[in-house]
Formats: structure tokens, C-alpha cells, sequence
């Protein structure tokens, strides 16, 4: 009877490819999840400078004749 190896390396190589594609996964959905935050962080930023300045810009025009 042979006695099994106690490290058996075989038996982790699955368990360590599903968790680096776990936490590739993971690392994936978290980048993606900060760029798009940023994004709507810039576009509200956006948004708010030009309704500003086109309100600035109609005050500078005074009233219509």
C-alpha cells in the first residue's frame, strides 16, 4: 500500500486557478466599478460648470430689447 503524499500538489492546483480567477474576477469588478463612479463623479462636475457659466453668460447680456 503506498502512502499518500502529505503535500499532494496535485489536489491544490484547481483550488488555486478557480481562486486567482476569483480574485482576478474580483479585482476586475471593483476597477470597473471606480472608473464608473468617476465618471459620473466628472460628468455631474461637468454638468454643473456649464449651467453655471451659461447662467454667468446671460447675466452678462443684460435684458433683451
Amino acid at each position: 500500500m503506498d502512502t499518500p503524499d502529505p503535500n499532494m500538489p496535485e489536489l491544490f492546483w484547481g483550488a488555486g486557478l478557480i481562486g486567482l480567477v476569483i480574485g482576478l474576477l474580483i479585482y476586475l469588478a471593483v476597477l470597473g466599478l471606480m472608473l464608473w463612479i468617476g465618471y459620473l463623479i466628472i460628468k455631474a462636475a461637468v454638468r454643473n460648470g456649464l449651467r453655471e457659466h451659461t447662467m454667468w453668460l446671460e447675466s452678462r447680456r443684460g435684458p433683451l430689447r
